[in-house]
């Protein structure tokens, strides 16, 4: 059925009110083209208010809808264009920028994490520098970077939420490179950051699959170190509690359960970094083979991905460095030990001959002696910093959560057998100085018991909500989950905020 030309007109005279930029690709071979879409989308690539088309959709991030923004080619290499908002000003050299990222920093995140997809067809992705609109005003937190998997999908000119059709990745003009000042790695770090998203996501895609978050996010903390910025060594005295956002640093704080709104998030992020890192350099012994391992968390082998924290120990298994005999084969029993190394050895703890471990709900603890584990993954040199500056932490913890661990200097707390649960674990160090953690849930978070209440030396159940680690990350209306990352600055350092919901 053909529609009136009268409608067809009106049609395109409120497109030309409400949409001021065009895709970079309308619509996929696969759709289906009537006269009225083909006349509609040869005004919006011809007539648009963008002028001569030369924009870019981003998202304003204070109203979950997409604006135009109006674009300058300053860098078109090999595999990157860097593109600058037309109306922002800057001294940064954007165009070594973009020379650094597409011979150094690419080559280095797809031989870890693989090829990008290549939506577009022009086998390079874009990055898009700008004034990202996220509602930062003097000394507030703002938004220095994000990848919107929006853009990987077909754009839909009807929808608040546009797509490019290309692998774009945002940069702050303003605030983020201003901060280089103080942090000359600052920018080019957030980019390699963003840059395993967007590597990651249409693994997760064609998965049909979310990824926990604190994996995702840690996987990208490392990515910036493998691209040759770190250590981070704001994130490890965030994680040590020598910060001045980051005070008790993680003592307490949930490894895995993450929530956007908690002021836990910035120590969040240093937990995940601090693990993954740990991960990282314990699954081999050459870059290569390390690189192998994190390829193969998101590209998946032997049929697995690395989305859950049972799945990553997974592939850990099949490391090039995994020893079984200090380990075993089981998932939540690598993931305990692996666990109990790093947080106690970020507390200065160098006996794990009698660490007690809790392997099923309402048993008594088993003694194990790690030994051999300490011998094949000790701390690795990146992480030195862990040495020179324990975990400082400076409360006492009457609540225990799972993915947690609660640092201790006096009062040992007991293991109660009649209540406790599985995989709660305690390494005891000299003059009562220890750590009691639950490293559970390798599975990811289903269960309906998800804290437990300290009172005195009993811990006893607590009821609570089940809440997904993927609720902070919002849905589009199609049902797919679309995560964005920023970042938060401190005194000119760089400090991964959170995810921001996408409606």
């Amino acid at each position: 059925m053909h529609l009136n030309y009268r409608v067809i007109a009106a049609l395109l005279f409120i497109s030309s009110i409400f949409f001021n930029c065009y895709p970079l690709l309308l619509a996929t071979q696969e759709e289906e083209k009537n006269n009225t879409t083909t006349l509609l989308g040869t005004y919006l690539l011809l007539i648009g208010n963008c002028n001569t088309g030369n924009g870019l959709w981003a998202r304003d991030l204070t109203t979950q809808s997409s604006v135009c923004v109006p674009v300058q080619l300053l860098y078109d290499g090999t595999n990157v264009q860097v593109y600058k908002e037309l109306s922002l000003s800057t001294n940064y050299n954007l165009v070594n920028f973009g020379e650094v990222f597409d011979t150094n920093i690419y080559g280095k995140l797809i031989s870890t994490f693989g090829t990008p997809s290549d939506r577009d067809g022009d086998g390079k992705i874009k990055i898009l520098v700008m004034d990202i609109k996220d509602g930062a005003t003097a000394n507030s937190a703002y938004v220095a970077g994000y990848y919107d998997p929006v853009n990987y999908f077909a754009d839909n000119f009807l929808s608040r939420i546009r797509s490019n059709y290309a692998e774009v990745l945002y940069l702050d003009g303003k605030e983020l490179i201003t901060s280089n000042n103080s942090d000359p790695n600052a920018f080019t770090s957030t980019a390699a950051h963003e840059f395993q998203h967007l590597l990651r996501f249409p693994r997760m895609y064609e998965a049909n699959q979310t990824d926990e978050l604190w994996i995702n996010e840690g996987t990208s903390e490392v990515a910036s170190d493998i691209a040759g910025f770190g250590p981070q060594t704001s994130r490890l005295d965030c994680y040590a509690g020598r910060e001045s956002r980051c005070l008790d640093g993680i003592n307490g704080v949930s490894l895995m359960d993450w929530n956007n709104s908690s002021n836990e998030v910035l120590k969040q992020y240093a937990f995940a970094y601090v693990f993954l890192k740990y991960l990282y350099e314990s699954s081999g012994t050459t870059e290569e083979q390390k690189q192998n391992f994190f390829r193969n968390s998101v590209l998946g082998v032997n049929g697995i991905r690395a989305n859950s924290t049972g799945s990553l120990m997974s592939v850990f298994q099949t490391s090039s460095n995994f020893q079984s005999t200090a380990l075993t084969t089981q998932n939540s029993d690598i993931f305990f030990r692996m666990y109990a190394l790093i947080t106690g050895y970020s507390f200065g703890l160098t006996n794990f001959t009698a660490v007690h471990q809790v392997n099923s709900s309402g048993v008594t603890p088993d003694i194990l002696d790690l030994t051999d584990a300490v011998h094949y993954y000790p701390l690795p040199t990146s992480l030195n910093r862990l040495t020179t500056n324990p975990v400082l932490p400076t409360t006492i913890k009457t609540t225990i959560k799972q993915g947690s661990t609660n640092f201790y200097t006096t009062n040992t707390p007991a293991i109660d057998n009649s209540t406790s649960r599985k995989n709660f674990g305690r390494v005891a160090g000299i003059n009562n100085k220890g750590i009691f953690f639950w490293a559970d849930s390798p599975t990811g978070f289903n269960a309906s018991i998800r804290n437990r209440k300290e009172s005195g030396e009993i811990l006893t159940p607590v009821q609570t909500k089940p809440r997904s680690l993927k609720s902070v990350i919002g849905t589009e209306g199609d049902g797919n989950r679309f995560p964005i990352c920023g970042f938060e600055f401190t005194n000119g350092l760089v400090h991964t905020y959170e995810s921001i919901p996408v409606e």
